[in-house]
């Protein structure tokens, strides 16, 4: 964003330049480079002021349901929180007796 508002400024410069015929030397260009600086300063500043930023942020997380193919009490779980499990492992065991 801030690229593209300095390549906006030097655009509209240059324009400015070429169709007003303002002669290029020292003082017209330190004149639109200071000029420049300020603006886009100003702008920047007053974006990142008006930036909605908290520290209190919530994130959405999917989850996904794990249920069996079969009915049936858990009697343990056999993973831990927050680990990778691989395609296969044993999520928990049933109850063997209701079969």
């Amino acid at each position: 964003m801030d690229l593209l508002i300095v390549l906006t400024y030097v655009a509209l410069a240059w324009a400015v330049f070429k169709i007003f015929r303002i002669p290029v030397n020292q003082w017209t260009l330190a004149t639109a480079a200071l000029g420049g600086v300020f603006l886009v300063s100003g702008l920047i500043l007053l974006m990142n002021y008006n930036h909605p930023y908290t520290f209190t942020a919530q994130k959405a997380v999917i989850a996904i349901p794990i249920t069996p193919q079969v009915t049936g009490i858990v009697t343990e779980v056999t993973d831990k929180n927050n680990q990778l499990i691989q395609k296969g492992e044993v999520l928990f065991k049933l109850d063997p007796v209701r079969y």
